[in-house]
């Protein structure tokens, strides 16, 4: 089969003749790995099948399978087809996946036997197949159609290649357009920036509908490097990630800090050899794990990213060295090259250096617009300017030019009169040795009160807490006691991996924004 000529930048690059060869590995898993000539073989297979289904340009294809290499081929394949894909958590709850689907109105769901016999049931009106096979055995099998199909959605304008569903406080399914210029945009700047080559072996630790895994797939196999995926039960055993990272003397790790924290915590990481580069990303890293990470795995070159799905990655820290102190706030860095970062005050002015607004991104990797929802679309823009985004963040600017994260909105809350940032008390619980993990809400207490409440889980079951307060009371101002302390066996997390604060929400008794879809990061 030869190669289609008339690929997207996005695809060209990843199908494209490298320096490697065609005998590179591209894609490993636990089923084995895929070279990059297969790759190019298996991706035009999926794309030929994909229109002999019906399948045209602008279609959006759902992917609904566990994280495997044939799931990113899939993926792959999609595009070349010159549809988009949509990559969906596939051990939502049927309801939550049906929301999701009802405002896609895809062309076609791919997804595992099961989910397909349930869907069909339904007579949902889609078009739903399964992917199987290897090799020149690799394909599609359509199941069925149910009776009355939806009628698809009109195209938006632009070439759309995903749509990453979160659904932030509402628990409505959002959908963020991402074009292929919006994903050639971030993925030039990154694997410039971090110099990806094909003599990288990249491990993927999030999971597909994670906007993390644009880099892993795409920076990654732009340049030729091999992409090794941790799927979901792999990502539970810290001992099976270290035998992977040794063995596959992976080069590159990106993730969100609680994987790193997790292993961390279980001491899976010290003195890994083949590490040169370490990214993190999605959360606030909490400082004092930070610097035992750093002590125990001082080789590598440590970034913070930052940046809402949005807008992918906007800013960037390389961190000099690890930070002095435990209370040491980690910078967000400067805006990425390609991009533009200001702090803004809420009638949209641009703030004086030192004063805390709102974070805004413009430039060509800022998201297409909102799924079907062209009033949060604008809302979410600055005047006049249609490549922009108001990520709803707080920051500020030093003297050095570095952005330091205030948090959002919720994150700096009224305590008895003062003003408390939960954040820093997260970063004072952290840095208690008995302390594995913490998470701080602010909660109602009565009709005109608030109260902190702190998560904890201990390293050797529940630790006396009027030690955590004492140890607390020697770091922070007085007020910034916690009202109340939750011992947790282990932190509940949410399916992109960062701590699940929605569930904690709903144990400190605050409904607020707790009706969240299980597929929000």
């Amino acid at each position: 089969m030869s190669l289609a000529t008339n690929l997207s930048p996005l695809l060209a690059g990843v199908l494209g003749d490298g320096p490697a060869g065609s005998s590179q590995p591209a894609l490993c898993d636990r089923a084995g790995a895929v070279t990059y000539g297969q790759l190019r073989e298996d991706v035009l297979r999926v794309a030929a099948w994909l229109r002999r289904s019906g399948c045209s340009a602008g279609d959006r294809i759902a992917v609904c399978l566990p994280k495997s290499r044939l799931a990113v081929e899939l993926i792959l394949g999609i595009l070349a087809a010159d549809a988009a894909y949509v990559p969906l958590n596939h051990r939502l709850p049927l309801e939550a996946l049906r929301r999701i689907l009802h405002d896609l109105r895809p062309r076609m769901i791919v997804c595992a036997r099961a989910l397909a016999d349930a869907l069909l049931a339904e007579s949902s009106g889609l078009k739903v197949s399964t992917i199987g096979g290897s090799g020149p055995e690799l394909g599609l099998e359509l199941l069925g159609t149910a009776p009355a199909p939806i009628a698809a959605a009109p195209s938006q304008p632009g070439d759309l290649a995903t749509l990453l569903y979160t659904s932030g406080s509402t628990g409505e399914p959002k959908g963020i357009m991402l074009s292929h210029g919006n994903l050639m945009s971030f993925v030039d700047w990154a694997a410039n920036t971090f110099e990806i080559s094909s003599a990288d072996r990249a491990i993927s630790h999030a999971p597909l509908h994670f906007d993390l895994s644009i880099f892993d797939i795409f920076c990654t196999l732009s340049r030729h490097g091999t992409v090794h995926l941790i799927d979901e039960t792999m990502a539970r055993f810290p001992g099976t990630i270290r035998a992977l990272l040794d063995e596959a003397r992976i080069s590159v790790w990106y993730s969100v800090p609680t994987a790193l924290v997790q292993l961390q915590e279980r001491d899976a990481l010290r003195d890994v050899r083949s590490l040169r580069l370490v990214l993190f990303a999605g959360e606030v890293f909490p400082t004092p794990v930070l610097r035992r990470l750093m002590a125990s795995l001082p080789a590598p070159e440590y970034v913070n990213l930052y940046g809402p799905t949005e807008t992918n990655v906007c800013t960037y820290y390389r961190l000099p060295g690890p930070p002095a102190s435990d209370l040491d706030p980690l910078p967000i860095g400067r805006a990425c090259e390609h991009l533009r970062v200001d702090i803004r005050d809420e009638a949209g002015a641009r703030v004086q250096d030192g004063e805390t607004g709102g974070i805004c991104v413009t430039g060509p990797a800022v998201m297409m617009g909102y799924w079907q929802r062209p009033e949060l679309t604008q809302d979410s823009r600055l005047p006049g300017h249609t490549d922009s985004y108001r990520t709803g963040d707080y920051g500020c600017v030093r003297e050095d030019g570095m952005i330091l994260f205030a948090g959002r909105r919720d994150q700096q809350v009224k305590v008895r009169g003062h003003r408390i940032e939960l954040l820093a008390l997260e970063a004072a619980l952290h840095a208690h040795p008995d302390v594995r993990d913490a998470v701080v809400l602010a909660a109602p207490d009565g009709p005109t009160h608030t109260a902190l409440v702190a998560f904890v889980v201990s390293r050797n079951g529940r630790t006396d807490g009027s030690a955590i307060r004492e140890f607390i009371g020697k770091r922070l101002p007085p007020y910034y006691q916690p009202d109340r302390i939750d011992w947790l066996d282990a932190m509940p997390l949410t399916p992109t991996g960062k701590s699940d604060r929605t569930a904690l929400r709903s144990r400190a008794g605050d409904t607020r924004g707790s009706s969240v879809d299980p597929n929000v990061e």
